[in-house]
């Protein structure tokens, strides 16, 4: 089965909505505060193990794959046909899109 534009766009969009559902859950996980412990000359603070770490590294990597399937969708050829890199460097927009993107 052939690589479809709709199939990049829906992998794009859902690593996208994944990456932001995590980020906010991973906001919303983050705890109030820590246990302070008094210690010869320094305060140290115990706090609760919380998922918040790891939330946030995977919205990392969910934004990092939809990243690169942006960039696959830029320059995957479509029906048998690329479009040449010259001609796409030549679009400004572009230039900026793709120097914002990466």
């Amino acid at each position: 089965m052939a690589i479809r534009t709709a199939h990049i766009s829906l992998a794009v969009a859902a690593f996208g909505a994944l990456s932001f559902v995590l980020g906010v859950i991973a906001e919303n996980k983050k705890p109030e505060s820590g246990i302070p412990i008094t210690r010869k000359d320094a305060v140290i603070c115990m706090y609760p193990s919380d998922p918040t770490v790891v939330l946030g590294s995977l919205s990392v990597v969910a934004l990092f794959l939809s990243t690169c399937f942006g960039l696959v969708s830029i320059f995957y050829p479509y029906n048998g046909k690329s479009v040449p890199q010259e001609a796409l460097f030549q679009s400004t927009a572009l230039v900026v899109f793709l120097a914002i993107a990466v």
